[in-house]
């Protein structure tokens, strides 16, 4: 699928940063937790950032889960079993606070800032030039005509790179009907880029 410039990867890519999660185990494992931490928010602070601020669109409610995403992972590392990766322990953690957000304030409005977005998702140091500018700009319009549900498991799937199993883990619906979802919304993405110029 053609989404412009690979703006949303047909393929997924893991974000898993193995030498990290090993590092902040066995730091965790030590009782040095705050060291732990400090590895996981290098590591791992920018996507979860960017997607909760894709998720809320509003940088305050993001500070918070921001916030809150690292006090739970803080509490909870020295009893993390194995069981999957902390990156997507971090995720289902993520997805929690936001949806418990969303509750507490009933809205999703538009991106307030969409330079601190673009900051977010692009590597650090990278130069957006203006046709990628513009091409972030309508993928961010056309993830906004989403439900917030369906675009929560879409940027779950293609910027956070989970799987569908551990997509239906955090969401707590079976991984099937995460995979029928993304077949679904697709094709629904693709042509509202299409209609804003910038996929095939």
């Amino acid at each position: 699928m053609d989404t412009g410039s690979s703006l949303l990867p047909q393929t997924p890519t893991s974000r898993v940063n193995r030498s990290a999660e090993d590092a902040a185990l066995a730091c965790a494992h030590r009782g040095r937790r705050d060291e732990a931490l400090k590895i996981l928010m290098a590591a791992y602070g920018v996507p979860l950032t960017a997607f909760a601020l894709r998720v809320l669109r509003d940088r305050e409610l993001v500070k918070d889960v921001h916030q809150e995403v690292f006090l739970e992972a803080f509490q909870g590392i020295e009893n993390f079993e194995r069981r999957s990766s902390l990156w997507s322990w971090l995720c289902s953690i993520a997805y929690h606070r936001c949806v418990d957000e969303l509750r507490r304030n009933r809205r999703a409005g538009a991106v307030d800032d969409f330079d601190l977005l673009a900051g977010q998702v692009e590597s650090p140091g990278a130069e957006m030039d203006a046709d990628r500018v513009a091409k972030r700009r309508a993928l961010e319009q056309c993830l906004g005509k989403l439900s917030v549900p369906m675009r929560m498991q879409l940027l779950m799937r293609h910027f956070l790179g989970l799987s569908y199993i551990e997509i239906g883990e955090a969401v707590g619906v079976p991984h099937g009907t995460i995979q029928v979802r993304m077949s679904r919304i697709l094709p629904r993405l693709r042509r509202c880029l299409r209609g804003e110029g910038v996929a095939r």
